[in-house]
């Protein structure tokens, strides 16, 4: 049916206002013209739809329309094959990122130089950079920068 966006409320005014302007004693037969009104209409465009239906067989359009709806899987199935690619690449990824967070993660304190060397840890120096200073009280860095 159509949907005009009335709610209850608009009909519920339009329904008051018909009866005072129409008067309850002729409503009944206005609202059976309005009725006999919509039904002729509506057989008017079931009837323009089977002629505009019958134009496009013959005219070809009809193949036309299938072709285009025909077109709609493929672009769905192209979606779905590049969707699913990204989500490969995006466990590639996880799993390729997970690795090296692995691989970064510090040796147990009770490994040698060694293992660390081959972790890619630095080995731990005698003392803190921030502790290392000159005997005048200039860090060594600032010395080297001087």
């Amino acid at each position: 049916m159509f949907d005009f966006g009335l709610g209850y409320t608009e009909l519920v005014v339009i329904a008051l206002v018909a009866i005072i302007v129409i008067g309850p004693k002729d409503l009944p037969r206005v609202l059976r013209g309005l009725g006999r009104m919509m039904n002729k209409m509506r057989g008017m465009a079931r009837e323009f739809q089977g002629h505009m239906d019958a134009a496009m067989k013959e005219a070809g359009l009809d193949e036309v329309k299938r072709d285009l709806q025909s077109l709609k899987n493929p672009v769905s199935a192209v979606k779905d094959s590049v969707v699913s690619e990204l989500n490969k690449q995006d466990e590639s990824f996880k799993k390729y990122f997970g690795t090296l967070n692995d691989a970064a993660k510090p040796a147990p304190s009770g490994a040698s130089d060694t293992t660390r060397a081959i972790a890619g840890t630095p080995a731990p120096s005698a003392e803190p950079p921030a502790a290392a200073a000159k005997a005048d009280g200039e860090p060594a860095d600032l010395k080297q920068a001087s």
